[in-house]
Formats: C-alpha cells, structure tokens, sequence
C-alpha cells in the first residue's frame, strides 16, 4: 500500500492476500464481474454483489442483492440494505474476507501531559487491560469488532507487548466467552509431541500412549484456542491446522477418522510471517487463511507516551499487593524510562516496577535506582553501548541528586530528540517522509536515527 493512502481494504481470498487503496470520495463495486473496481474471482459472489461508498472520507458498504448476502462482522445485511463502516469493519463476500482500514493522524499530547493522564482500564473478566496511547485504544476497538465475526485473528507484536491480552479480549467479547479458553505457547512443546498435544491421541498410538488423551482443539471446545509462537509449528502440523481452520476436523494421532470440534483460534507471532512463507519456513496458504484478520500491536517504544503512565500504575498495583504507599519516580529516573527503549516492551516495564516497589525502601525512585537495570537490558538486547563505554557510575552512598540536577547535555539531547521523533512519527501516520518534514530532519538522517535510538529493527 503505497505511504499516502489512508483508507484501505484488506483483501484475502483462500489462494491470496492484497491491499486496495480508497479514494477519499468515490463508489467502487464489489463483484466477479469484470467490471467490478473490487472484483472477487469466486462462484459464490454475485457479478454485481456490493458497493463500497466513500465520502468525505466516510465509508459505508450497500448490498446489490447478491444471492449469498453480505456480512459485516458476522450480520449479514438486509437484501438492499446497508450500513456505514469503521476501521476495523469485517466484510464476509463468498469465500473472501474484506477487513476496512483508515489510518488517522492524531495530535499528539507532550510528555508532561502524558503523566498526568490515567490509564484506561479495559476490564475482561478477571483481567484488567491498562492503556494509555491513542492507538491502543484504536488496536482494542479493531479487537472488539473482530471478536464478533468467526474468524481465525492473527496477532503480531513482539515479545512482551501483551499478545495474549489481546488474545483474550477476542475471546471475552466473543459470543464464546461463556466457553473455555485455552493458551498454548507452541515454541515450548517438544516437536515429537505436538501434533500429540494439539489434536489428543488414541490408545497404543506410540509408545508410553496408554490411554486415549483428549488434545487442546478438544479441551477447547466451544470456546478459543490461542496459539501462541504459531510460526514455531512443523509443516506438517501446519497442514492439519489448516484442516481444522477449514473443515473443522482434527484426527488424533493414531485414529483411523477424523472428528469435529468448535473452536474458534487465534494465533500470535512475533516473526514476520511474509518473510517465512516467502523463504518457504511458513505454509502459503495456511497463512492466507490466518491474515484475513490481522492484529498489529506496536511496541512501546513507539508509544512512548505510554511509557510514565503505565510505569505509575505498575508501581500502584506492585505496591498494593505488600501493603505499602507506592514510590514516585522523580524527574531524573522519568527521563531515563523515556529514554529507554524497552526491548522487553510492557513485560520488561511490569517487571521494572515490580523489583523497585520490593527493593526500594523510600518515597522517590531516582536514576540512579533504574541506570544499571536498564543499561542492562539494552545491552542484552543488543541496542545499548557496552560497559566500556559507559560514563563512570556514581559511587555507592553518593548523595540523592536534587531536582535542578541534569544529566550530561548530550544525554538529554538524545532524550528529547528521540522523543520528538516519536511524536513526529505518530502526526504522520507512521510515514517516515512526512514524519522527517515536520522536525526539519533530513530523510536520510531521520532513517539512521531511528535504527540508531531502536525505533526500527535495522
């Protein structure tokens, strides 16, 4: 999709995935006909089945009487009828799936406001969900109009940003939440086993199989299976997981047919997918069927507003848990979280706080409480200096740094740099040329510096 456009359609059929820019005003016919602006080579669509109209930005899909019907996240639309769209809006044609995107540029607060602003609490059940950012709350609004459609979600994001939160959200707000769900992280099942664990085996199917073992699809029924590091799974579980996603069958190990089960998947991955079906690492079209509904979660160092509110409130419930206030951060130890480029993500920041509220005893956590730990992590992860070149520490005892103090000049440069690169990348929708513009950075500057403070893998 070309970096200008920002209305799009998402469109996957069972044999490919493309995207479709929109125009900002205009109608476009959806249909097998040849004729059609969107045309679906499906004997279940209609020549003409539907139209997407866009005004003034504003979409909303009309049904041509197409002798299938039209869904739209789950509800199929009266004969002739229709309905406006929002980011995030699943349309069901035939066998194809269309998933409506409009990226917004946002204003972005400052940092100082940042701070002061409490995090939205998004309750599931028994889990609680804290945001901060504006495209969080974008990411969870997409989620929950998924949830209301059958299909399989995939979610990407790296290690640590919450996969398996947003994995539950689609499940809670499914009309399966009254069933089971159930997480499997595949990376950690043993190769030999998996198909084992997945789909259940019979009796004397291998040896040590003294009794038929129900497998996850089974335990899951009625409910969701979230399936966790799914680019970890073998090629040949790959092709049954397709079966299931298609036919709803599984077969157990050492059973001679298969069986139906109810489940509804979701699958996450911090690989990129494309890249592993293109170097032949990952099935086709098991990823075709699996991308028709995708889920992005950005890491938080590209929402770093994030960053002191989330901290905050880690630092509360830490503290509530041992029955003690809970400490504040001063001005030094904010600028060096917001400095910081969390290669953990909101994981790495959860166990930050919880380790401060039990090893630190006074009111105010100050730099010199966080440096190390953080040093740490950004070496580990390969986007921090080494010890060698690191200033000398202060010494142990030295005295509580007063609030007119300021670490070296270069070091607050880079804080404030990388931090107004952010704000500019989120004005700009993500577009790295309009985000350059508006700091009065060269391209090719811009670029380097965000491989440079770990805003893009290099």
């Amino acid at each position: 999709m070309p970096d200008s456009a920002k209305i799009y359609l998402q469109i996957v059929t069972r044999d490919r995935a493309s995207t479709r820019a929109l125009p900002d005003d205009g109608a476009l016919t959806i249909g097998r006909g040849q004729q059609a602006a969107i045309r679906l080579d499906d004997k279940a669509v209609s020549r003409q089945h539907a139209e997407l109209i866009v005004e003034r930005r504003r979409v909303r899909i009309v049904d041509l009487g197409g002798r299938n019907g039209t869904r739209v996240n789950g509800k199929r639309l009266l004969r002739n009828g229709e309905r406006p769209l929002a980011s995030g809006d699943v349309i069901s044609i035939g066998g194809a799936t269309l998933v409506l995107h409009a990226d917004e540029a946002e204003e972005t607060q400052t940092v100082e406001a940042a701070q002061s602003v409490a995090p939205t609490r998004i309750e599931l059940g028994e889990r609680v969900v804290l945001i901060a950012a504006p495209v969080m709350a974008r990411v969870f609004e997409l989620i929950r109009r998924l949830a209301a459609s059958e299909l399989p979600v995939l979610i990407r994001g790296e290690t640590g940003v919450g996969k398996e939160h947003a994995a539950y959200a689609v499940h809670h707000w499914s009309s399966r939440a009254a069933g089971p769900f159930v997480a499997v992280n595949c990376a950690a099942i043993p190769q030999t086993l998996v198909e084992s664990e997945l789909f259940g085996h019979v009796r004397g199917a291998f040896t040590g199989a003294a009794g038929a073992r129900e497998g996850l699809f089974e335990r899951a029924g009625g409910g969701t299976l979230f399936l966790d590091e799914l680019g970890e799974l073998p090629p040949a579980t790959q092709a049954k997981l397709l079966r299931v996603l298609e036919d709803g069958l599984i077969t157990p190990v050492g059973a001679a047919r298969p069986r139906e089960v109810d489940v509804r998947v979701v699958a996450a991955t911090n690989r990129d997918l494309a890249v592993e079906v293109e170097s032949g690492g990952f099935r086709r079209d098991l990823y075709f069927r699996l991308a028709s509904a995708p889920v992005e979660i950005p890491p938080l160092r590209e929402r770093v507003h994030e960053v002191p509110v989330l901290a905050s409130a880690f630092l509360e419930q830490a503290s509530a848990r041992i029955g003690r206030a809970p400490p504040q951060f001063g001005p030094g130890a904010v600028r060096l979280l917001l400095g910081h480029p969390w290669p953990g993500n909101v994981r790495e920041l959860r166990n930050l706080a919880e380790y401060l509220v039990a090893a630190i005893p006074g009111e105010t956590i100050e730099a010199r409480d966080i440096r190390e730990r953080l040093r740490e992590s950004a070496v580990i992860a390969g986007v921090g200096p080494q010890r060698e070149s690191e200033p000398e520490q202060e010494p142990e005892g030295a005295p509580e740094p007063t609030p007119d103090e300021r670490p070296p000049l270069a070091e607050e440069l880079k804080a404030l740099e990388r931090a107004r690169m952010i704000e500019a990348l989120e004005r700009a929708g993500g577009v790295q040329k309009h985000a350059a513009a508006l700091i009065g950075m060269p391209l090719r500057t811009f670029s380097a510096k965000l491989k440079q403070y770990g805003l893009k893998k290099g």
